[in-house]
């Protein structure tokens, strides 16, 4: 998006590969017990899923947003579409 305002889903996919990168390295390298690793796994879901989650509802209210001002806008031009129409209906009646 040239306007500066992307929607960051490149640093969305960074991130999840550098959490999911280290959790693997990090499973591989620490001896824990399989309990252990289940559970650090687990953990590490949970917050990839809360954020996820938490980025999910702000693209959702970003979507809304842009809408409602879509459907502003295209109220207004049909307004104004409806006023000139009704001038030219006008003009055209006082010419008869």
């Amino acid at each position: 998006m040239a306007d500066g305002k992307g929607g960051g889903g490149g640093f969305v996919t960074g991130l999840l590969l550098g959490l999911l990168g280290g959790t693997a390295l990090a499973m591989i390298t620490t001896p824990k017990t399989g309990e252990d690793t289940r559970a650090s796994a687990a953990r590490v879901a949970g917050e990839v899923g809360e954020s996820l989650s938490g980025q999910t509802n702000e693209l959702l209210e970003r979507g809304r947003m842009i809408v409602e001002r879509a459907r502003a806008r295209v109220d207004g031009a049909v307004a104004e579409g409806m006023v000139a129409a009704e001038q030219q209906r006008n003009e055209l009646q006082s010419r008869t």
